[in-house]
This record gives C-alpha cells, structure tokens and sequence, in this order.
C-alpha cells in the first residue's frame, strides 16, 4: 500500500525525488572538480552525462502504480469535461439507456416471478400438478380438462403411483365465521396430512397442523393466513389458542402463517376429517386440487406415463368422470398457477421491452456514431500533439463507460419506479397471492451489461477511426470529421433504420392492442352493469338442500332489501353475468337430432330480467307465485329459439330440461313451458358470441350456488354493508360473500387485462418512438452541420432556402422511408403470434398500419425539418467561414 500513501502525499515524493536527482548530479560535478576540470566544464560533461533531470523523473514516475491511476484519474476528468461541453449529447445518452435498463429490468422481473420462480416455497421447481384431458373435445388445439379430483379418486392416486415422495390436495369450502355481533365470509381449504411440510413453510406465531388433527375425534382446529390474521385481527397475537365459531362449529387457532403463505388464495386451513366421505359445497359434492413432489432423478415424462397408467386402471371405476378417451397430463405447479392467457400476454410485453432495449441501445450507438462526424480535427489535434493510439482508446473507452455508469444508475431508478407500478397494475387474479415482484439482480446486471457493450463499441469507432485519420489532412481541415465517407455514413444510416424498423413493430401491435380493447369495452353486454349490487350467498348445504328451503331463505330477504331506502330491487342468481349459469343437455319434443342440444340454465327470481334491464322481445317474466310455488316455466333467448325452435312463435313450446335430473336435489317433471323470449346478452364472457340460455325459477331445485344481485339507487359499493346486515338478519349462519359492484367486477375479470396489455406495449412504444426521434434528428443534425460549408457555397451560387431545405429532408427520408418499409413487413410476418391476444380485430389491420406508418413518417419529416430549417437561415458568409 506505499503506492497508494505516495498518492496522498505527491508534493513530498516530487520534493523528494528531486532532491535525490539533483544529489546524484551535484555527486557527480563534484567528482569531475576532484579530478581537476574546471566548475563550469565539471557541470556540463554532468549534465551531458547524466542526461534530462525531467526525463529521469518521468520514467521514474512511470515506474510507480500512483502514476497510472493518476493518469486514469485525469482521463476521466477529462471524459467528464467533454461529456460537460455537449450537455444535450451526454442527457440524451444517459436517457436512452436508462429507458431500456429500466424498462426492461421491470418487464423481465415481473416474468421472472410470476412465471419462474413465484412462490416462497422449498423445491418449487420439483412441484407439479396433473389434469385430466378429453382428446376428443378441443377448443383452439388444447383438449378440455378436469384438474380436481374426487376423494376416493384421489386415494386411488396417491396409493398407487411410483414417482411422488410428496402428495397433498386441498378442497375449497366456504366458511362463516359469527363473531357474537355480526358475521362474515373468509374461504378455507380441507387440506390433507403433510401440506404445510411439503412447502416447508414454518408457521410464523403457534404450530402447524398435525398428524393428530387429522384424526377422527380430534379437537377441530385451524390455521390462518397472515393477511386475514392482519385484516380481522389486528396482528393480535393473543389470538392463537382461541376457539371461534367457523360454521357453527367452534374451532381453535393453533397458528397463523407467514406473509407470503397464501395456498389455495384462502383465509384459512383446516385438516379433513377422514370420516367425511364428501365435502359439500352448496348441494354439490367438492373436489380436491392435488400438487406432488417429484421424486429425485423422476422426470415431467416419466411422472405422466405413471399417471396415465393409474388413470387407464381407475377410469372404469369413475365411469362418469372419465371421457371415452383421455390423457392425464403432468405439468409444472409453477406453470399451472398463471393462466395460459395472461402468460401470453407477458411473453409478448416480454418481447416488446427487448425491442425497446433494443431501440435505446441503437439509439446511443447512432449519437455515438454521429456526434464521431465531428470530432476528426481533436482527434488529430491530439495525436498531432503525441497522443498514442491506445491513450485515445483509453480516454474514449472510459467516456463511454461514464454513459454506460450514468445510464445504468437512472435506469435502476426508472426500474425501481416501474416494478413498483407494474405490481399496482397487475390485475388480481392474474398470478399467485403468493408473488411477490421485486427487482432481479441477474435482468437488471444483462440489462447494464447489454448497455456498457453498446456504449463501448460504438465509443470506441471513432478512437479506432482517428487512429487511420492523416493528421496533416485533418488540421488542414481536409477531413471535417470521421464519418466523411459513404461506408461510414452507410453505417450510421443503418443504425437509424434498424431504430425506426423497431419502432414499426412496437407501435403497430400498440395499435393491435389499443383496437382490441376498444372493441371489447365496445361489446354490447345487452344489459346494464350500473348500479348494480352482486355477491355470493354461501348457504350450508345441511339446511338448504331444497326450493322450498331456498325459498324460505330468499323470500324474506328479497322484501326485506325492497323496503330498504336505497335498493331498488333484488334477485338471487346462479352466476355472475356475463356468465350464464350451468350447462347442460336439452330436448323439444318433436324434435329430432343428432348429437347432444346443449344450452346454459341460469336460476333466476321473478324481477330479475327488470333488474339487469335485459329486454323481453315477447311473453313476460316470472311471476312471484310461479317462483316461490315453482312452477315449470321459462323465458328463453333469441338463440335458442333460433338454434332449436326455428321461426315461428316460441311461446307456450315445452322444452325439457334433461339436465336437472343429474344434479343433487333431482327434478322428477323437467318440463317447461316457454313464457318469454328475451333478447341476446352475453353470456360466455366478452369474446366468445352467444350461446343458448334458458331461465328458469330459482326455486325449481336446491342444487347449486346461489348469488344475490341488487340495483341501487346509489353507489352500489356503498351499499354493500346495508345487503350483509340485511343477510345476516335473515340467517346468521349465512353471509353476503364477495360483494362488489357488478361494473367494478367486470372491470377486474374482463377488461382489467387487456387494458394491461395495451397500456404496457403503448408505453414501450411510445419511449421507443421518443427515442427513434432522438435517433434521426441528432443523426440529421450532425450531417447537416458537416455540411454548412457545403450548404453556404451552394446559396452562395444561388441556391433557395427551399432547395436546401428539400435537400436535407430527403437526406433524411432516405433512411426513414426504408425503415418504415422493413418494420411494416416485419409486423405482419410477427403478427400472427400475439392474435391470442386480439379480439375483434385483424392481426394484418389496415388501419393500425395506416396509423402507424402516418405518425412515423410525420415525426420523421418533423425531426428533419427542425435542423433543416435551421440550415437555411444560416448566412451564406457565415457558412462559408464555417469549419
């Protein structure tokens, strides 16, 4: 460390080593006066001998290590004074670098947890899950699934296969917890023995469930999720070890999770009991979502040909569960938990940030590169002056790491800023409740790296150009900089089109998406979302199994919410529109065909068709009597009549109903007569069209879920405490669950991740088209400024401000136009691959490349025309004197 104490004190070393240079001299004088020569001829056979005292101490200098990191302290100085004189070049450097660190930093790590490592469990990646695939139905080349099992199933399963160490399933069940005062809603989950072992997972206050909690007799007891323990307890930790009253049944809190424990999405867990043969849900029997630890060295193939060989064994055993031709698919956990739609969606914003990544680096490459055209007189200047080649290269390299270092640093900023916004803007039920996104160390590290690999290979052309440059042409002003010849042009020219081709792709599947969206929220729902009130109403199956019941139930409450100020009216459904209850086989009589009618049955009360304000093209609703005594009536839409009953008037047509025979409390006569026709409305989604749909008295049958839906006559969210009171009054072994307004539902599922989408690709379009005009007008701006003296000779023999400045736009369109051609072919050959993402929209849309096409060639003419217009009011004197 000597070097490093002779840094810190260089005036004493140089005081120093002088004074041991100007010793050895005055050593040497001395001896020639010994030797009888004069004083004068003694001193100058010394300094002949001796030769240049400041040569001596520059090779002794250069000996030391504090020489060179002095010398590398004075190079960055003055890369910072350059970088300091051209203030614009060094922003605009630092921002397109930023931008691409930082937008791709944010886009890769929101990809990498949620679709590569999402939970904060041990050995996710060893983590799979298995479904069971119809090979004869297919809906756009993937086969139908079923994902749960039954119980007995799921036995057969677990007792028989060779390839898990690990098998745990969970069922989902509704839970009411009464507080004494008022009640409410949180979803558990049945687990089985070992789950919380599997994750490996430690809970964070009291213990885990235990193999003696799943035995029959045991204490009931239940472990909490720490956001409900937060959100319903405050953090107590006193909690622990208090019974509460879950469904009637009062069970102890044996220990609350840590934060980011979140299986199954619950509230909740509690251990089955074995002796239970099905758990319910409503009427229906549950079933069991299974996740399994590979065993070591068991691969994904070897796993699936042990389930599939199983499945062949049970499946006439579960005849009815089983398609006459089936595959069970084995398939990562991680890989399952995000579905297949949103995890296109991410792979294509995957691929926009590195287009855009890829723009800003082309970016800073065409500033380099241009703003190189006008630093060939400094380069000669120094070599003229003895700067080596490599002292060049040095003082250029650290200049462009000085970018690479300012842009890398705001890019974590700008990465920061946008994870935290991309985490706000992810729709909630896009990727597990356990993800937590945070900044990746290994995208944002290829992010800088890809950056300083840009910066330093287009920063040190013009050092490796300067070093070929004639020095005696260039102080003659031969050369007016590095980019004077047609090769070099051709590369800057090059970089430009490759930015704006870039550009093209961004902003035209922008424009793919934002038409997508808008032909969504433009889909017609045939019914009205405002004001409207919707939640679920989990009844226990032990004393609602009937229509009678339901009725005895609904029927109050109905006329209770009617009488409340603020509600309009009420209606108990079977599912949330746009989605239209159960399906399920139907005949006319009559009518012969082949293959199965299927259409969906939705359970209504008699003012429902009033409360979504879905029109009635014929007939009438239901009565109050025909629901509450259940009478065999119903109202169909306009394609069903199409579809099954063709012209002709439908109403008082039977249909049966084959369906309502399979379900828990079975119909004996399943034959309705038809009352009404009302109009088409959604009702698979926004983006599939219209299937048949029948209505019919909520009361006909006890079977299934049942939702309540209120109009308001205010804000329906404000209500929503008024409906549970109401509920709870009725029942207090019953809540209103999940209640939000229908619009702000539909918001969340249906337009929240479109809107995602778009907004994300239209933001990385937008930085890229920022930056490609950056990109053009600092390239035309440079080469017209190298072109002044050009330019003053021309006005000088008479050439018009228009001349030149149609010149310097061609100049200028002649590297646009090819890009907008390169990028326009290139989007439609990739267009295909995000038509996933599209709706009512064509992947070739003519009037998104219209679009996009007209706006790049309009910021393409502007960004030409500011330094050609510049040009022209220079002074033909002026420009001729230019250098």
């Amino acid at each position: 460390m000597r070097w490093l104490r002779r840094l810190g004190r260089k005036p004493l070393v140089e005081k120093r080593l002088d004074s041991e240079l100007h010793f050895h001299l005055e050593q040497q004088i001395a001896d020639y006066i010994a030797s009888g020569i004069s004083p004068a001829e003694a001193r100058r056979r010394a300094n002949l001998e001796f030769g240049s005292v400041e040569g001596f101490k520059e090779e002794c200098r250069e000996a030391r290590w504090e020489n060179r990191l002095e010398l590398l302290l004075h190079d960055i100085q003055f890369a910072l004074r350059g970088l300091r004189k051209n203030p614009r070049f060094a922003l605009a450097a630092i921002l397109a670098l930023a931008l691409g660190i930082g937008a791709s930093t944010a886009m890769f790590s929101v990809i990498y947890n949620a679709l590569v490592a999402p939970f904060p469990y041990k050995d996710q990646g060893r983590l799979v899950t298995f479904r069971i695939r119809d090979l004869d139905q297919r809906e756009g080349g993937e086969g139908f699934f079923r994902g749960m099992l039954g119980y007995p199933e799921l036995r057969d399963y677990l007792e028989q296969n060779h390839v898990f160490d690990g098998f745990i399933a969970n069922c989902e069940i509704d839970v009411v917890y009464d507080s004494g005062e008022n009640n409410s809603y949180l979803a558990a989950n049945y687990v089985t023995p070992g789950t919380f072992e599997l994750f490996g997972v430690t809970p964070l206050l009291g213990r885990g469930l235990e193999p003696a909690d799943y035995q029959p007799g045991a204490p009931p007891v239940f472990v909490l999720r720490y956001a409900t323990w937060v959100n319903q307890f405050g953090s107590d930790p006193g909690v622990v070890g208090k019974a509460f009253l879950l469904n009637g049944v009062r069970r102890t809190l044996v220990g609350v999770m840590p934060l980011r424990f979140a299986w199954g999405g619950v509230n909740l867990w509690m251990p089955r009991d074995p002796t239970t043969a099905n758990v319910m849900r409503g009427t229906f029997p549950q079933y069991w979502g299974v996740v399994a630890h590979l065993k070591p060295g068991v691969t994904l193939q070897e796993a699936e040909a042990d389930m599939n060989i199983i499945g062949t064994r049970i499946a006439p055993t579960y005849r009815e569960d089983y398609p006459t031709r089936f595959r069970v698919s084995v398939e990562s956990f991680v890989h399952a938990v995000v579905g297949n739609g949103f995890r296109r969606t991410l792979f294509v914003l995957f691929a926009a940030v590195g287009l855009l990544l890829l723009i800003g680096c082309a970016n800073v490459a065409s500033l380099l590169l241009a703003r190189a055209t006008t630093r060939g007189r400094e380069f000669a200047v120094r070599a003229a002056l003895g700067a080596s080649r490599a002292r060049l290269v040095r003082q250029l390299l650290l200049e462009s790491l000085l970018l690479a270092l300012g842009g890398a640093v705001v890019g974590v900023l700008f990465a920061w800023a946008g994870i935290r916004g991309l985490s706000s803007a992810m729709p909630p039920f896009t990727i597990p409740s356990e993800t937590v996104i945070e900044m990746n160390g290994w995208v944002l590290l290829f992010g800088i790296s890809l950056s300083i690999a840009t910066v330093v290979i287009f920063g040190l052309f013009p050092a490796l150009q300067a070093s070929r440059v004639d020095v005696q042409d260039a102080l003659r002003g031969a050369s007016k900089g590095l980019g004077g010849t047609a090769a070099k042009s051709r590369l800057r020219n090059a970089v430009i089109v490759l930015e704006v081709a870039l550009s093209i792709i961004l902003l035209f599947t922008a424009g793919l998406f934002m038409r997508s969206l808008v032909a969504i929220q433009n889909v017609s729902l045939g019914w009205q979302p405002d004001h409207l009130l919707i939640g679920r109403i989990p009844l226990p199956s032990q004393h609602y199994k009937t229509g009678p019941q339901l009725v005895s139930f609904f029927d109050p409450l109905i006329h209770s919410l009617k009488s409340t100020p603020g509600i309009e009216d009420a209606s108990p459904v079977s599912t949330t529109p746009p989605y239209g209850g159960f399906g399920g086989n139907i005949e006319i009589p009559g009518k012969t065909h082949t293959g199965e009618w299927l259409s969906l049955i939705q359970l209504v009360g008699e003012d429902y068709f009033a409360i979504v304000r879905q029109r009635l093209l014929s007939g009438r609703s239901f009565t109050e009597e025909e629901v509450s005594t259940a009478r065999k009536v119903v109202v169909i839409n306009q394609t069903f009549q199409r579809r099954f009953l063709g012209d002709g008037d439908s109403l008082g047509r039977t249909i049966i109903l084959d369906v309502l025979k399979k379900v828990p409390d079975p119909v004996t006569d399943r034959s309705f007569q038809v009352i009404g026709v009302a109009a088409d409305a959604m009702n698979v989604g926004l983006e599939r069209p219209t299937e048949p749909e029948v209505w019919i008295p909520y009361s006909v049958t006890g079977s299934g879920m049942r939702r309540l839906i209120v109009r308001t006559k205010t804000d329906p969210g404000a209500m929503n405490a008024t409906v549970r009171k109401a509920v709870w009054a009725i029942d207090p072994t019953v809540a209103f669950a999940e209640g939000e307004p229908l619009a702000e539902w539909l918001n969340t599922f249906s337009y929240a991740q479109p809107r995602l989408g778009f907004f994300l690709v239209t933001t990385f379009a937008t930085i890229g088209l920022l930056l490609v005009t950056l990109g053009v007008y600092s390239v035309i701006a440079y080469s017209t400024s190298r072109r002044t003296h050009e330019i003053g000779i021309r006005m000088a023999l008479g050439a018009a401000p228009a001349d030149v400045l149609k010149m310097v736009l061609k100049h200028g369109l002649a590297v646009v136009v090819p890009g907008i051609v390169i990028g326009i072919l290139v989007s439609f050959a990739v267009s295909r691959s995000v038509v996933s993402q599209l709706w009512g929209v064509s992947p070739y849309d003519p009037l998104s490349a219209v679009a996009v096409v007209s706006l790049l060639l309009a910021i393409g003419l502007l960004a030409c025309w500011i330094p050609a217009r510049r040009a022209t009011r220079v002074s033909p004197v002026t420009a001729l004197h230019y250098e």
